[in-house]
């Protein structure tokens, strides 16, 4: 059940919300020099856990998903021995904790080289986002978010590789309300921060996902994340 309160946050709680998103992303971007055809999922998830509490968050939002290959496949993938090979994507969904609050971001990368076919669902999912990002206004509701990309992941034909819901609340939970499916209702008011998440998942091949946090205000959401989202090859 909703708690009305915490659909909201407060400026104060918003700069923490930010803050670890701000060591999230410091974390992240060290340990891309590390990510190379070799090195194990378990080795990267280890390493951005030690980077998240170095740089000042408290512990990781959840458990880090970490995942190379065809394990980008599964939407909730354990980070294990698999080792990253040219030619991989890799996965990562991670967060930090500050003061109590959640950050929550998630970004595909290709390593050493890439198929046509990952650059064009990785484009999809791009699409997808930046259309679910437009639609985070004040006065939409979770479902007009959740169409958005639904409606375009769909009109490209991949559909049935989306499984899981567009997005979710972010705030002393990493999972809050409201919930970003296509049948709810709730209506987004200003200073809710919500994920936005689509993916593509091909079933023993490889899966894209890209997830940003964003604050609503108004007609112009506000993407609390400051990482590239563009097509990248490490």
């Amino acid at each position: 059940m909703e708690h009305p309160i915490r659909l909201y946050r407060t400026e104060a709680e918003v700069e923490k919300i930010v803050t670890a998103q701000r060591i999230t992303e410091r974390a992240y971007t060290e340990v891309l020099n590390i990510l190379k055809p070799g090195v194990s999922e378990r080795h990267i998830a280890i390493e951005l856990e030690h980077l998240i509490k170095l740089y000042g968050g408290e512990r990781v939002a959840f458990d880090l998903i970490c995942v190379t290959g065809e394990n980008t496949s599964l939407p909730h993938g354990v980070p294990g021995d698999r080792i990253v090979k040219d030619g991989d994507f890799f996965t990562f969904d991670i967060g930090a904790v500050y003061e109590g609050y959640h950050s929550d971001m998630t970004r595909t990368v290709a390593v050493g080289s890439a198929t046509d076919e990952m650059r064009m669902i990785y484009e999809t999912v791009l699409q997808a986002h930046l259309k679910a990002l437009r639609a985070i206004k004040a006065g939409n509701t979770a479902a007009d978010v959740d169409s958005a990309a639904r409606d375009h992941i769909e009109s490209c034909g991949y559909g049935e590789y989306f499984g899981h819901s567009t997005g979710h609340g972010v705030g002393l939970d990493i999972h809050e309300a409201p919930a970003v499916y296509k049948t709810n209702r709730t209506v987004l008011r200003d200073n809710m921060v919500i994920t936005d998440e689509p993916g593509i998942y091909l079933p023993e091949k490889f899966g894209v996902r890209i997830e940003d946090m964003v604050l609503v205000q108004g007609d112009n959401p506000v993407d609390l994340a400051k990482i590239s989202k563009e097509f990248t090859i490490i």
